[in-house]
């Protein structure tokens, strides 16, 4: 964008990044977490969302799920929120596996350093985890918020 370094903008990134902050932890201490996904998995990424907002938990989430050409921009625009975040979460569905921009975040998150966590969506479903989750020997979880929430704040 250009212009210099500017002060945090709380309104403008909750109106367009859902989040009432870009950095690793918000003025309520909440951790933040970039989540990916794959797109046909939305409606249970919202529910998590929606679960994380109980003040149980010190979560939460901003991700890049914008509708935009996986390109040079979009890679711009996702490292910044990435760098913006203290830990990292993939959703794991049935199709996550497959989706490039999901395995390029995960590459993005281990350059930069982050925790990086991988979610499995379905309790009852043992679907394919993406390849870096894999091979840097990530955490995976099943979705308990509760579980969830432990392994953000742990080390």
């Amino acid at each position: 964008m250009g212009g210099g370094v500017r002060g945090p903008r709380p309104s403008y990134a909750k109106r367009r990044y859902g989040t009432s902050t870009l950095t690793s932890s918000n003025s309520e201490g909440r951790k933040c977490v970039f989540i990916s996904f794959h797109m046909q998995d939305e409606p249970q990424v919202k529910l998590l969302r929606s679960q994380a907002k109980d003040p149980r938990f010190n979560i939460e989430f901003i991700d890049y799920s914008v509708k935009e050409p996986f390109d040079d921009k979009w890679k711009t625009r996702c490292t910044e929120r990435i760098k913006r975040s203290s830990v990292f979460i993939c959703m794991i569905g049935p199709e996550t596996h497959k989706r490039e921009a999901v395995k390029w975040e995960i590459n993005k998150a281990h350059e930069l350093g982050k925790k990086v966590i991988g979610v499995r969506i379905y309790r009852n479903e043992n679907h394919k985890v993406p390849e870096p989750l894999v091979r840097n020997g990530d955490k995976i979880t099943y979705w308990n918020i509760d579980q969830i929430s432990r392994e953000v704040e742990s080390d």
